[in-house]
């Protein structure tokens, strides 16, 4: 933990709380608009429809919300105003600015003052001496009296109680009964009296009296400046209107109290706060008029300096703002927000102060106490009530006293109130959050998250666990969390056992439980001991029983003996009579629909109409204005129905008890009525465009759209309009801020949708509810942007949540495969929520590659997820080719029914969520399939259901045929009848639909089958043909041909348009059963001997009798792939056959009893099957099927369908990968998969070639460093050298005599070493295959040295051996304590690096095998070693200690270590440019750590075991060989930080067999030439000089000096040719006799090649990069050969010096 936490949140999240303590605010900016109605009436609008969206754009990816309140709009014509019509509302509009100054982030009052202040609006509350000296006044008259005395009366009680002494009159509220019209003339004469008495009484009375009638006096801007100004002035704007003409004529007193308006807000703000605008033009008061050009420049003026200014003070505020800024404690941040959420409900149930009485606090104090005094452990405490008996109270009351409980004792009180916030609405989420806040609290050492945390049901159950135990040794420390209604809690499929099982039965003695609940302990989902251990009267305390007496205080207009749900219903019939029904009914009914509430802009976008501004909106229509929204949302706050919320920086509105919203919908909302409610919000958060052309021709939409609902996409009120959710036109990439919980998430199928907070607490449930689950899918839940969104605003157990809770009430094989995927990689996506894209396409690719459709929604989800992926800006994994099955389970679902007796069919309701059975009982019943409950019953059989069919083509017709002989047609949406078919006299068998449904086929057993019309319900024809029972009839619904069958042996096949006989086909007994497939071909037919028979339906040609079912078959169903069928049989098993090869492919899990239906689904989602009362679902789409992943055009190898069907069969598999090995240049990879060898490109990855020669399994292969050839060996015992050019064999070498195991091809692509399971090592020549050399020694692992100067090998016991490949007598042996896991050769061939199980690395020089570097470091065996090409002392190395060492090769010191595995290292690859390292584990991830910091920069979680990978040189390509598989995946490292490296080029010497050959072992010889004849250096310079190119002359000048140096005579060089060992004796030739007679001079330079191949060009260095210069330097060939020159410290010196002088020329 780097930075502490702030002392005041860390608090807070311990429960110390102040008044003082600052909670966030929302992220909202509300500026309420003061100006004279009339008089700015354009700079309102300008305001509402150009300002606003402007403003709202620039803070959209801040999530900062920008609303606008102006109270005039909406109120009809422009010269009466809302305070004419109803004068108490002034009361709203100043508690509307209170309101905007406590939630508002910055500005919150725009004030625009022009000409005048308007006139005073009616007083509510006159004082009675004003009252008493108004009536005094001379001039009112008796009549004036009468009009006073009829609308003021005096009031019963006081509201302020600071005027306790003085009584008042108040202003009747019988005005709602007049009409319009009446009440503004009463008002108007009224408004008059007053007026003049006012004003008359103003100039004659004293000081105190004069000031209270000043106030009455006072103006609504008068009012609302004043009411602002109390707040804070550096949050108003002020704008000033003057006119270039001076207007004369105007009232004086008026005058002056403007004046002083405006002196008081230029000297109480700064300048940055006010401004004045001039209108220009002759007219001194006309209003101001768009269409005039002065005055349309005024407008454009006003426009921009407003927005400038709002602009610039916005800034200012939100600069700093700590809820604005995202702190770098993320988690901290996160745990905050959700306790502050429920802070603040628990500060709003303690200011109430609701609770009067109750003895359960000291009863409960006084068992918890007991408990803590004897330090035993003890249950959770349970509060039992009805809605309204206080249970939030007591919990409230309880937080607040606990502290008080214990002396010395620090105590920490966690409270949440379920399903109040998505985190607190789930069992996963809630107990997450509360495991993440103890952690802080209590700062847990690991951090917020442990290492190995996954957001998985068990691991957060057993986390919260560990962390009460932690607490139980914490001596000085309680621990109280509080958890009201725990019954709200969500419970989801994939809470353990039961929802609340996580609770625990025994908990510490300093660690308390408390929870509230409507339910019972008994009915509450716990497992039978929890609820055992918690229905002890010691922990439950029951509200309704008299020793648990609860009192609470009541609202003041609740008489005593009313009860809480009584009042709740009298407080919606008041407002009903106030505000009309249909209003009221709209406004509950949306807050009812909302999940976790709505915000007041979302509301009103709904319920205000925004088409004219000057309109009159009723409520009694049905809508609401600012000013009417305002005055019935305070009065519900204020009867206690409504609350405000603050959650994820928006201020929502929510009932304040759920049983609000049960009476609400119960009054207001039928099922039809609930889904469009839902429509309609889903349509707010996820617009539908259906008129975009006409707004994109708009100039106000130009830079914004506002997410309005359809009916109300008017300009107007964007600013009200507009939420977060809105998207700009200069949308970022999410790359820009791709940590940042408020990046924007761009989505190309709801492209107007930038995925906000909101859309992932919200939006989605409305789209579920609203039963368009294509939309659905399409836009939340299989959208890559939506699920992305989720995971970076909240949380992966939060998605995860999500997905579950639709998963009850939608079975859909997309929603399925996401929500396998997610929950397959909840573990990684804990750690690392950016590997959401690469594990979608992970899982999802080889599923989308299945689709024939590109555009299906999974392939797009893919596209989306690779397009993210594509524009992440730092260092990721992205898989290129998938490899993972599918991520379902075999088995789906399992419904259990009950009293339906034996099921004989089953089919899916039009819904796709409902099952309809056929019950013994003659009833048909629907269920709903994901909650398993009994819908509906279809009730008018009066015996047992035989078959039943949801007619095609998407009707709502249910076609039911029964054993008392009808046949019944119902609509299944509307539940009801539609026809009665009584056209049989035995039990129907079968029942069809055919010609657009419009006519009813039944077939009985009396061997007839009726043909009805089901809008006239008349008998259209009856077929006779039939000698026997008819057992089954189906329409093939392409041609309209109707197919039957019957005991009478025969199937017949019939014309419907003329009912003539098309075919018959004789069976060899009685047909029980057909089903045809869906295109028609094929007819299955389960005849009386139990036989299964395929046939062509067109000709009835006989294909297969299907085999393999051991009982008598019950049931038969084709798939819709037309491919296979499912048969059900009466040994309790159904089995799946594939009718094209007539094989048993799949046998499916017993049922509890016989099968006796089966049904697939559409698009083989799933297969249904029901066994005795269980039904259950299985995952059916052909995924098993084989797929070559080696067909060289990718679009081929999506289908079965494509290419061969006839010879394919599911149980075909592919032999595993055996190796792979990639090219030099890192652009090509070979794989061995059984015999064959397989060429792929890796940057597309595309396969070009597959090799096949080898009889027996390749076990090896590898590239030539030039590229022209491949060599591979296998079991065969044989090596083969492929020409890639021509991608054929050019070269067998068959010199093993046993299986051939590794290979290694020499730098100078000449030379091939080849070993074998007998341990022979031989090197030969790829071309011709002619040996040079054999080797006895380990045949396991096999190396070479770039220098071509040896090869190592080892079989993985405790020693390695070093063999020369120059001199046959040179071979080293090295060796550890324990076995050698590893080895690596370095770059510049001068280094061996072994790793062993003894836990340690060590370096050994390849000259000579000298030790020169032990390095330990390591707490278990090494596993594996790496090294890269330029930077030579860098080694990296991996263990079984799970972590990997960066070593300084030189001094042996430990560079950094690398820590981030869960599982033992298996292998470790560097960079060329050393840089960047992969590794990989038994974890199955691999991970990419930057070499410089030691830092984890991206990682990928492959979910299957892998045994090896390799990397391209600059790491831009990953190939991973998983266990026992077929397929290689190639994952790309987007952004890889490493750079190119050019690899160093290794010319070969002459191609002369002979010159390869090594040396023989040394020993005394004959001199053939005399010493004093022998060559010195400078002759042979002389001589040979020109023979070296001119660049080569200065780097071999020292070497030539040693060795051709006097001392060495022609007679040692000449050794070397007359011995070799005997494997090389034969092929000796007579060279000897040559060099001692000739001296041929070509003869030695050709030896001198041999032994110091020439020199690469050095122009062609490295690395492009300077920075590597000296890298280069010092890799040159010079150190290749610098154990020749360890004979002379000197002559070393002078070498490297003349290098250095060589390569600077």
């Amino acid at each position: 933990m780097a930075a502490p936490i702030d002392e005041s949140v860390l608090n807070a999240l311990r429960g110390v709380t102040t008044a003082q303590t600052r909670l966030p605010k929302p992220l909202l900016i509300k500026i309420y608009v003061a100006s004279l109605k009339q008089e700015f009436y354009q700079e309102r609008r300008m305001l509402l429809e150009l300002v606003g969206p402007e403003l709202q754009t620039l803070y959209d990816d801040r999530q900062i919300e920008l609303e606008i309140v102006d109270m005039h709009f909406g109120t009809g014509a422009l010269e009466v105003t809302q305070l004419d019509r109803d004068p108490y509302m002034l009361a709203d509009y100043l508690h509307e600015i209170d309101t905007c100054h406590a939630h508002s982030k910055s500005v919150f009052f725009l004030a625009l003052i022009g000409d005048g202040i308007g006139r005073p609006p009616l007083p509510t509350h006159i004082d009675a001496d004003i009252y008493a000296a108004l009536l005094a006044v001379e001039q009112v008259t008796a009549q004036d009296k009468e009009l006073l005395a009829r609308w003021y009366t005096v009031a019963s009680k006081p509201k302020q109680p600071q005027l306790q002494q003085q009584q008042q009159h108040v202003l009747k509220r019988d005005y709602c009964s007049l009409t319009a019209d009446e009440w503004l003339a009463e008002s108007r004469q009224l408004r008059q009296v007053l007026d003049r008495s006012l004003q008359h009484l103003a100039a004659t009375t004293k000081a105190d009296l004069l000031r209270r009638v000043q106030l009455l006096r006072r103006t609504q801007i008068e009012q609302e400046v004043q009411q602002a100004m109390v707040h804070s002035s550096e949050k108003i704007l002020a704008v000033f209107r003057e006119r270039a003409a001076q207007c004369s004529g105007r009232d004086v007193e008026a005058g002056e109290r403007l004046r002083k308006i405006k002196d008081e807000l230029t000297m109480n703000l700064s300048t940055d706060n006010h401004t004045t605008l001039v209108v220009p033009g002759n007219a001194s008061s006309e209003a101001i008029d768009p269409d005039n050009e002065d005055h349309e420049a005024y407008l454009s003026k006003f426009k921009n300096k407003v927005t400038d200014k709002l602009r610039l003070l916005i800034e200012a505020h939100i600069t700093n703002d700590p809820d604005v800024i995202k702190g770098r404690k993320k988690t901290v941040q996160e745990i905050f927000h959700e306790h502050a959420t429920h802070l603040r409900i628990l500060r709003e149930h303690t200011e109430r102060v609701a609770l009067l009485e109750s003895r359960v606090p000291a009863q409960l104090r006084q068992n918890l106490m007991a408990n803590f005094r004897n330090g035993s452990r003890h249950a959770p405490y349970f509060i039992c009530g009805a809605h309204g008996s206080g249970k939030s109270a007591l919990i409230s009351a309880l937080y607040g006293q606990v502290s008080g409980w214990f002396s010395s004792t620090r105590v920490h009180r966690v409270i949440r109130f379920a399903k109040a916030t998505p985190r607190s609405a789930y069992n996963l989420e809630l107990l997450r959050v509360i495991c993440q806040q103890i952690s802080i609290i209590f700062n847990i050492p690991e951090g917020y998250l442990p290492k190995d945390a996954s957001f998985d049901p068990l691991y957060i159950s057993n986390w919260f666990q560990n962390l009460l135990r932690r607490i139980e040794d914490m001596n000085n420390d309680v621990l109280f969390l509080f958890i009201d209604d725990l019954h709200l809690l969500n419970p989801l499929d994939c809470d353990i056992v039961a929802a609340l099982s996580w609770l625990p039965t025994s908990l510490p003695w300093n660690v308390q439980i408390i929870c509230s609940s409507t339910t019972s302990v008994e009915q509450l989902k716990f497992t039978p001991m929890q609820r055992d251990r918690f229905k002890s009267a010691e922990y439950q305390f029951v509200l309704s029983h008299e020793a648990n007496a609860t009192q609470l205080k009541r609202p003041e207009e609740c008489p005593p003996d009313v009860d809480f749900v009584t009042y709740v219903e009298q407080q919606f019939d008041e407002l009903e009579q106030q505000y009309g029904r249909q209003a009221v009914a709209s406004l509950a009914a949306y807050i009812t629909c909302s999940e976790y509430g709505l915000t007041e802009t979302e509301l009103l976008e709904l319920l205000m109409p925004t088409d004219d501004p000057e309109s009159l909106i009723d409520t009694h229509n049905g809508h609401f204005s600012f000013a009417s929204f305002k005055k019935i949302h305070k009065q519900m706050d204020q009867r206690l129905l409504l609350h405000d919320k603050i959650m994820s920086g928006k201020v929502l509105l929510q009932w304040r008890h759920n049983y609000c919203a049960s009476i609400a919908k119960q009054r207001y909302m039928d099922a039809e009525r609930t889904r469009s409610l839902h429509m309609e919000l889903a349509n707010l958060f996820f617009p539908q465009d259906e008129d975009e052309s006409t707004l994109e021709n708009d100039s106000t939409r130009s830079d914004t759209k506002s997410v309005i609902s359809l009916r109300e996409r008017e300009p107007q009120h964007k600013d009200k309009e507009r939420e977060k959710d809105n998207v700009s036109a200069g949308r970022k990439s999410s790359s820009t801020h791709h940590n940042d919980d408020t990046s924007t998430f761009y989505n190309p199928i709801a492209a107007d949708v930038s995925y906000s907070m909101r859309h992932v607490e919200e939006s989605w449930h409305h789209l579920m509810r609203s039963d368009d689950t294509t939309r659905f899918k399409q836009i939340a839940v299989c959208n890559f942007d939506f699920l992305l969104a989720a995971v970076q605003t909240v949380s992966i157990s939060y998605l995860r949540c999500l997905i579950e809770h639709v998963r009850c009430y939608i079975l859909d094989r997309d929603i399925e495969l996401i929500y396998y995927t997610i929950r397959k990689s909840s573990d990684v996506l804990t750690r690392d929520p950016m590997q959401l894209g690469s594990q979608l396409v992970s899982w999802l690719r080889p599923i989308g590659e299945h689709d024939d459709d590109d555009n299906s929604l999974l392939s797009m989800t893919v596209r989306s997820a690779t397009a993210w992926c594509d524009g992440y800006a730092v260092p990721l994994l992205v898989p290129l080719t998938g490899w993972l099955p599918a991520p379902l389970p075999s088995q789906i679902r399992t419904m259990t029914v009950t009293g339906t007796g034996v099921i004989r069919a089953v089919c899916l309701a039009p819904s796709r969520q409902h099952l309809i059975l056929a019950t013994n009982s003659g009833d048909v019943q629907q269920w709903h399939i994901m909650s398993n409950s009994l819908e509906h019953t279809y009730k008018g059989h009066t015996a047992a259901v035989t078959c039943l069919l949801v007619a095609p083509q998407q009707s709502q017709l249910l076609l039911t045929g029964s054993e008392d002989s009808t046949v019944l047609v119902w609509h299944v949406s509307l539940r009801e009848r539609r026809a009665h078919i009584k056209a049989h006299t035995a039990a129907i068998t079968g029942v069809a639909a055919g010609v657009n449904n419009t006519l009813i086929i039944s077939s009985s057993d009396d061997a007839t089958i009726a043909i009805t019309d089901l809008a006239s319900g008349k008998l259209v024809h009856r077929i006779t043909f039939h000698r026997g029972p008819v057992t089954g009839i189906l329409v093939a619904g392409a041609c309209d041909v109707l197919i039957s069958s019957s005991h009478d042996k025969n199937i017949c096949v019939w014309d419907l348009e003329n009912y003539a006989l098309l075919n018959t086909m004789q069976m060899t007994s009685s047909v029980l059963r057909i089903d045809i497939s869906c295109n028609s071909v094929f007819l299955l037919a389960l005849c009386e001997d139990n036989a299964l028979y395929v046939r062509t339906l067109a000709t009835g040609k006989e294909l297969h009798t299907l085999k393999g079912h051991k009982s008598r078959v019950r049931s038969i169903c084709i798939g819709k792939d037309s491919q296979r069928c499912v048969v059900g049989c009466e040994d309790t098993r159904a089995l799946i056959y594939d009718m094209h090869s007539g094989k048993l492919v799949r046998s499916m899990p017993p049922n509890p009893g016989p099968v006796t239906a089966v049904y697939a689904m559409d698009n083989d989602d799933f297969v249904i099957t029901v066994g005795g009362n269980k039904i259950t679902f299985y995952s059916f789409r052909n995924e098993e099927l084989y797929v070559n992943p080696y067909s060289r055009h990718p679009r081929r190898k999506r289908s079965l369908k494509r290419h061969n069907q006839a010879q394919r069969s599911p149980s075909t598999t592919l032999p595993p990968i055996t190796c792979f090995d990639l090219s030099r240049d890192s652009q090509q990879v070979a794989i061995a998969s059984g015999r064959s060898v397989h060429l792929m490109r890796i940057n597309t990855p595309e396969y070009q070639n597959t090799l096949e020669g080898h009889t027996c399994v390749v076990n090896c292969l590898k590239f030539a460093p030039n590229g022209e050839f491949l060599a591979t060996g296998g079991d065969d015992r044989l090596v083969q050298v492929w020409s890639l050019a021509l991608a054929e064999i050019s070269h067998t070498f068959k010199g093993h005599a046993a299986p051939v195991m590794q290979l290694v091809v020499l730098m100078d692509s000449l030379r091939v070493i080849s070993t074998d399971r007998e341990s022979t090592m031989l090197v030969w020549m790829a071309d011709s295959g002619n040996l040079l050399q054999t080797i006895q020694g380990p045949y396991k692992n096999l190396a070479a040295t770039n220098n071509m100067r040896f090869a190592v090998s080892s079989n993985g016991d405790n020693t390695l051996k070093i063999w020369s490949l120059t001199q046959e007598d040179e071979k080293y042996s090295v060796s550890h304590s324990d076995e050698i896991t590893c080895f690596e050769i370095s770059a510049d061939s001068m280094h061996i690096i072994t790793g062993s199980r003894d836990m340690s690395l060590k370096v050994w020089q390849s000259m000579g095998g000298k030790l020169s570097q032990v390095l330990v470091g390591h707490s278990d065996a090494v596993t594996c070693v790496a090294v890269s090409v330029t930077n030579k002392t860098q080694v990296i190395s991996g263990s079984k200690d799970m972590n990997l060492i960066i070593w300084d090769l030189l001094t042996g010191e430990e560079v950094h270590t690398l820590a981030g595995h869960l599982g033992a290292v298996i292998g470790v690859k560097v960079s060329a440019d050393g840089s960047t390292a992969v590794s990989g584990s038994d974890d199955k991830t691999l991970i990419v750590w930057e070499t410089k910091r030691g830092l984890a920069l991206t990682s990928l979680q492959m979910h299957v075991p892998f045994t090896h990978f390799d990397i391209s040189l600059e790491v831009s390509r990953v190939l991973v060989q998983l266990v026992d598989s077929y397929n290689l995946p190639v994952i790309c490292l987007h952004n890889t930080p490493a750079q190119y490296v050019k690899l160093p080029t290794y010319s070969g010497p002459s191609k002369d067999v002979e010159d390869l050959r090594p040396q023989g072992p040394k020993r005394q010889m004959k001199r053939l030439l005399k010493k004093e004849v022998s060559l010195d250096t400078y002759t042979w310079q002389k001589k040979y000089g020109h023979l070296t190119s001119s660049v080569m002359m200065a780097q071999v000048d020292e070497r030539l000096k040693r060795r051709f140096s006097v001392s060495a005579s022609m007679e040692e060089i000449s050794k070397i040719a007359e011995t070799k060992t005997g494997a090389s004796q034969a092929n000796l030739g007579p060279e000897q006799a040559a060099l001692a007679q000739s001296q041929h001079f070509d003869q030695l330079e050709a030896l001198w090649n041999k032994r110091s191949p020439p020199r690469r060009r050095h122009n062609t260095g490295l690395s492009r990069q300077t920075s590597l210069v000296e890298d280069r330097l010092e890799s040159s060939d010079d150190d290749e050969y610098q154990d020749e020159r360890a004979a002379t410290t000197s002559l070393k010196t002078s070498s490297r010096s003349s290098l250095q002088h060589a390569s600077q020329q």
